[in-house]
């Protein structure tokens, strides 16, 4: 296994890592190890969408065949 050091994290990011991690039970380190493994694993074998398709690849019929949306979300707005 390799080993990293991760330096300059501005304290946010650090706060918002050590909330998460308490939330999902495990430590700083290996919340911060789970998301980089599943980032690694999602773009190997897709994201989500891409996973899912392969999920119901075998199923007949044609209502899971349409387009995809492209089109760019609109910004939100707060007054």
């Amino acid at each position: 296994m390799g080993n990293m050091s991760i330096r300059n994290i501005s304290e946010e990011a650090f706060n918002a890592l050590k909330i998460q991690a308490t939330k999902n039970g495990r430590s700083t380190e290996a919340e911060v190890r789970a998301m980089i493994e599943e980032v690694a694993v999602s773009s190997r074998s897709g994201g989500f969408g891409t996973r899912l398709q392969n999920c119901f690849k075998d199923v007949e019929g044609d209502e899971l065949d349409f387009p995809r949306d492209n089109t760019p979300a609109e910004p939100m707005v707060f007054e």
